[in-house]
């Protein structure tokens, strides 16, 4: 079970997260690719602060959304999709190759991520983008549109969880319109991610729902992200000595 973030996302002087405190607890880091957040020198000290860490790197693109963060829903024709999809993966993937690496998964950001694992054509124009730029993994949510195209073209696909969002019964994440949406506590996400390790899931009504994850996020623009990060890790590692 590895720990992902998503990183990189400040611009210009809009500082978001920090990155250099979450860095050295996570195994992989998600980097904003300029269209939601993020800017070419951004990107540049995200990809050095990862190799620095040992930490394997990933593009994290988006709708072109800064005012939103991202999180504003469309519904784009499928050529401008992939026109965008290609414009930032080739972006930071010459940028870590420049730095002597390779990109090694991809996943996609806020309203886009949504959007992409409802609806087939989306999530095919996303399988064709890394097919062509040889992105070999695709992180997304545990069932959907995602994994099925990506299963499907002989891409991996890692499962993911959240350890810092709440989830409904049906196992969707609890909309962010929801004051209740995400996990404040160390200690809750804590108790998420021992959870998730053991194929399961506690709902925003109570119910306790089997899911099963490869990779778990911890968002890097919530406050006390690093908190969490220190935290989870010491529960990872605890539980890999265990087995």
């Amino acid at each position: 079970m590895e720990l992902n973030a998503d990183l990189g996302e400040s611009w210009y002087e809009r500082q978001i997260g920090d990155d250099a405190a979450l860095m050295p607890y996570l195994d992989a880091c998600n980097v904003a690719c300029g269209f939601h957040g993020g800017d070419a020198l951004t990107m540049q000290r995200t990809i050095d602060l990862a190799l620095e860490h040992g930490v394997s790197i990933g593009a994290h693109p988006s709708f072109p959304d800064r005012k939103h963060f991202g999180r504003s829903p469309r519904q784009p024709a499928t050529d401008q999709l992939r026109a965008w999809l290609v414009y930032q993966v080739a972006a930071l993937q010459g940028m870590v190759q420049a730095a002597g690496s390779r990109l090694h998964h991809l996943k996609l950001h806020g309203a886009l991520y949504h959007y992409a694992n409802r609806e087939t054509a989306a999530a095919e124009a996303l399988v064709s983008v890394m097919k062509a730029l040889e992105v070999p993994i695709l992180y997304g949510p545990p069932n959907g549109a995602l994994k099925e195209v990506a299963t499907a073209a002989n891409l991996l696909f890692y499962a993911e969880g959240f350890v810092d969002r709440r989830y409904e019964d049906n196992l969707d994440l609890r909309s962010r319109h929801h004051a209740d949406a995400a996990i404040e506590s160390v200690e809750e996400a804590v108790e998420q991610v021992r959870l998730l390790l053991d194929g399961r899931v506690r709902t925003v009504n109570g119910e306790v729902r089997t899911i099963t994850v490869d990779t778990m996020c911890v968002h890097g623009d919530h406050p006390g992200a690093a908190d969490k990060a220190r935290a989870i890790r010491r529960a990872l590692d605890a539980t890999l000595l265990r087995g």
